[in-house]
């Protein structure tokens, strides 16, 4: 997935995905395809908008952590950015898949509109100790 976009209408529409609060866990949906970005946020909010799509895909991260990233390119006009099986990279600025939790599906006919993330469930286990 790898797309240019203009810094600035990407970070005006996550600001607008976070009108009325969006909880820190929540994860941002990004779809590129046929020169659009169609942001998510759970089943919160939605924008879309023009962008230079070179290669389609969806990915999910947490909501929280692209804008201060963006927010550090100032002066720059566009940035482009690409998210592969290793991580994220933004401009000069590359991200670890681990590091931000990024899941991406380079299919957007296949990829949910929604990530789940399952939890452990230790409330049913049963522990013993020997004492």
């Amino acid at each position: 997935m790898r797309f240019t976009v203009e810094r600035r209408t990407l970070i005006k529409m996550l600001k607008l995905l976070s009108v009325g609060g969006v909880a820190r866990h929540a994860h941002l949906r990004i779809a590129a395809l046929d020169e659009r970005l169609i942001l998510t946020v759970e089943d919160y909010a939605g924008t879309e908008f023009e962008a230079d799509v070179a290669e389609e895909g969806v990915c999910f991260f947490r909501h929280k952590q692209l804008l201060p990233l963006l927010r550090s390119y100032k002066g720059v006009k566009t940035l482009t950015i690409a998210v592969t099986s290793d991580g994220i990279q933004i401009g000069n600025s590359t991200i670890g898949r681990g590091l931000w939790e990024i899941s991406l599906f380079e299919n957007p006919a296949t990829a949910p509109q929604q990530l789940i993330m399952k939890t452990a469930d230790v409330s049913n286990s049963q522990q013993t100790f020997d004492l």
